[in-house]
């Protein structure tokens, strides 16, 4: 069952456009981020550190694909959020505080929206600094 979900995720990936697969990398740190809230709250320390650490690590590829030169505010803009809910997820590993990522949580969800109407209009990733 699991190599058959792999293989689906995959082709997911490969046949999505940029702007697509921007929007999974949401979905991946938005879901991950919500399964280290229940690893807190279920005090199961490895699953909190595994989807905290894959969360982070999303949130450092999107962060890293920035364009600074050609996004200009926006993607100052989207920089200081990815470093505000990076400093918020190392906050709730350090003091184990599920709450703390409601705030992470919240924004890319409403940045993720976004992201979504720019794919219905096939808006280039290149025009909003990725």
């Amino acid at each position: 069952m699991m190599v058959g979900a792999q293989s689906y995720a995959n082709t997911q990936i490969q046949t999505a456009s940029n702007v697509q697969v921007i929007v999974l990398l949401y979905d991946g740190a938005i879901s991950s981020m919500k399964l280290a809230q229940e690893g807190m709250c279920a005090l199961n320390y490895p699953d909190k550190a595994r989807f905290l650490d894959r969360a982070l690590r999303v949130i450092g590829e999107l962060s890293a694909a920035l364009n600074m030169e050609e996004g200009g505010g926006i993607a100052k803009d989207l920089r200081r959020m990815y470093e505000y809910i990076q400093f918020e997820l190392t906050q709730a590993n350090l003091k184990n505080e599920p709450r703390r990522l409601e705030g992470p949580i919240r924004c890319l969800s409403l940045i993720r929206e976004a992201w979504v109407e720019l794919a219905v209009q096939g808006v280039k990733p290149q025009a909003v600094g990725i």
